[in-house]
């Protein structure tokens, strides 16, 4: 393991490190089809050592993608709130709680996330991002139904969830070449079909929200990182 690795584990986490990471492309992924995908997660298989320089470059490029996806996930829930009418459009309206199935909620109080390892905050962030290209798509998909005319709506979610993918994708080869273990496969369906439009609506809208909330933490964990591996 390597000294970059060492500087992402905490303690308890150095012993269970291993070996070297992926090579990193040097080449910034907006945006990754099934097939980019597919390619990625078997290149990240491969095993080679990386120099400080090519981890920093990585993680500059992934950091600059949380601020495209930190502003596009604003304006997606905005977008998605005009669409789904009353009460949802009243500024009053306060949503009732509903979990989505495999997205866990950024919950945790700001200090005691910066408090966290890097390595923590990644792992965090890879699951969170692994699931949301799928949830997503489960959406759109309900929008296209509930809001067949709402063009702009539907490809900002196809947008999103395309952005994500490859947010995912950079963040498993960050840790792939730091020697830090992934998360599990993500559960990304947003199960049985809502049994009212009201309850579709609502899934949608956490999902919209989740996923704002996961892109300012995501642009404030890179930020952190960046710092600490600067080119």
């Amino acid at each position: 393991m390597n000294f970059l690795s060492r500087r992402l584990l905490s303690p308890g986490a150095r012993s269970k490190a291993h070996g070297s990471g992926p090579e990193l492309n040097k080449l910034f992924v907006h945006f990754l089809s099934p097939v980019d995908r597919a390619n990625l997660l078997s290149s990240a298989s491969s095993s080679s050592s990386l120099s400080q320089q090519e981890v920093a470059t990585k993680i500059k490029q992934t950091h600059r993608l949380t601020v495209l996806l930190k502003h596009c996930s604003e304006q997606l829930l905005a977008e998605y709130v005009r669409h789904q009418g009353e009460p949802f459009s009243s500024p009053d309206f306060q949503p009732p709680a509903m979990a989505v199935p495999g997205l866990p909620s950024p919950s945790i109080p700001p200090e005691a996330w910066l408090a966290l390892s890097d390595g923590k905050r990644l792992w965090h962030l890879t699951a969170a991002y692994a699931t949301l290209p799928g949830l997503l798509g489960s959406v759109r998909r309900q929008q296209a139904e509930l809001n067949p005319l709402a063009s702009e709506l539907h490809r900002q979610l196809e947008a999103a969830a395309r952005q994500c993918l490859g947010l995912a994708g950079n963040l498993e080869r960050i840790m792939g070449a730091l020697g830090l273990p992934g998360p599990p496969p993500p559960s990304s369906s947003l199960g049985g079909p809502p049994t009212s439009a009201f309850l579709a609506k609502l899934s949608g809208y956490h999902v919209c929200r989740l996923h704002r909330d996961w892109a300012m933490r995501s642009h404030e964990a890179l930020g952190l990182l960046r710092t600490k591996y600067p080119l």
